[in-house]
């Protein structure tokens, strides 16, 4: 559990980053109907849940500080609702709010346009940020980037400008904490792959090796995984963002898995390829073998102060290397007949973590490496994917402890631990 000291002093880092006067907003995200009285899992703005540790909707944070005077900070919740606690659920009560994000002004959310205008119109406040996606010219507008136009409408003299790379900033770098909840959350996506692994069979539908997995995640406390796991059997594999996980695993054929379970939000992000059958044959066990090699050589080109293009591009060169020596290619450029995706992100909050690409990479953050070999000709596709932590001059990888070489892997399905 992350404490309220650390969310005050997370808003107190942000704000020594304002200029001398500032209103900072962040809007809740919204909740989406899925019929005429469900609704969707609710996903809460993360920036938001990052500096204050509020995750219900309908909270607003705004933060603001006048010429000559100390910062104040406004969290707006959901007023408490008698007949909605019966149907739906209660909501924190304004104490409850206080004593967990460290916020001493606690309002009702009714109320937080008004406040917003008498901060720019009172107090004549003109440097303005708002935290909201970015949709481009194509996507649809969300209910925060809705907000922000709104705002921009109202007020087109303001110094307006997007607060969300500033936090995205500050969550690439991983405090003590959340390095103990990705941990935690790793350790249960360990206990889930271990049992899947054990219960598997040849003829075992996908989705039942999916269940095994989900199982261990919920009897320890956590309802949603990370992310829908990809379960492919087989040639599935070679389909990057293959979901349907409704076909019989055949014997002799390999099982890619990339899976993650999550522990309070922060998330786990694993890929791991395993024999249906319990034994590689001495084919696949190369090809996995060939995976590990250069997931290692990338683990230890992942340095501070490179950016993260550089680091795709020295592992692409490497792994191009291989791939000619092996025969499978004859030019670097042919890479992508075997191999099509980049080798890592950023791991937080979000399994694609928030970053900003410009900023080099730096000691403390915490990506995926995940290096695969796809052949649609052998019908195999092979993805070994590990959560490492950038060290100052070591790396350690997060998930080491979750088994990836075939030798481990025959071990368990055999019924050893």
């Amino acid at each position: 559990m992350i404490s309220s000291e650390k969310y005050s002093d997370r808003r107190q880092r942000l704000i020594e980053k304002m200029p001398e006067e500032f209103a900072l907003i962040l809007p809740p995200s919204t909740s989406k109907s899925s019929s005429a009285d469900g609704h969707y899992p609710y996903t809460p703005n993360l920036n938001l849940v990052y500096l204050t540790g509020i995750t219900q909707p309908e909270t607003w944070l705004v933060i603001h500080r006048r010429k000559d005077m100390d910062f104040r900070e406004d969290l707006f919740i959901e007023a408490y609702d008698e007949t909605h606690a019966k149907w739906i659920g209660s909501v924190l009560t304004k104490e409850e709010a206080q004593e967990r994000s460290g916020i001493e002004n606690i309002s009702f959310n009714t109320g937080v346009k008004k406040w917003i205008d008498r901060i720019i119109q009172r107090w004549g406040i003109e440097n303005v940020l708002v935290d909201y996606p970015i949709a481009g010219v194509t996507g649809e507008k969300g209910s925060r980037l809705r907000f922000a136009d709104e705002l921009l409408a109202a007020y087109p003299h303001l110094n307006f400008g997007r607060l969300s790379k500033a936090v995205f900033r500050m969550r690439m770098i991983k405090d003590a904490d959340e390095l103990n909840l990705l941990r935690e959350a790793i350790e249960l996506s360990r206990k889930g792959f271990v049992r899947a692994l054990k219960a598997m069979k040849p003829g075992m539908l996908e989705y039942e090796f999916e269940a095994e997995l989900l199982y261990e995640f919920m009897r320890n406390g956590e309802k949603e995984p990370a992310f829908p796991a990809i379960v492919a059997g087989g040639s599935r594999a070679t389909c990057l963002h293959y979901a349907d996980n409704n076909q019989p695993l055949e014997d002799g054929t390999l099982l890619l898995l990339d899976f993650g379970a999550r522990k309070q939000l922060y998330n786990a992000d694993i890929s791991r390829t395993v024999p249906v059958n319990g034994k590689y044959t001495d084919r696949q066990r190369e090809l996995v073998l060939m995976v590990i090699e250069v997931q290692e050589e990338a683990i230890r080109l992942l340095r501070p102060g490179k950016l993260h293009s550089k680091w795709n591009s020295e592992v692409e060169d490497f792994y191009a290397g291989i791939l000619i020596k092996k025969g499978f290619i004859e030019n670097k450029e042919d890479i992508k007949t075997y191999y099509y995706h980049n080798i890592g992100h950023h791991l937080g909050l979000d399994t694609h973590d928030e970053n900003v690409l410009s900023d080099v990479l730096q000691e403390g953050m915490v990506l995926t490496v995940e290096p695969g070999f796809y052949s649609e000709e052998e019908g195999i596709g092979i993805r070994i994917e590990d959560d490492v932590l950038i060290g100052e001059k070591v790396n350690t990888v997060l998930s080491e402890s979750i088994p990836k070489h075939p030798d481990e892997i025959e071990a368990i399905m055999a019924g050893g631990n």
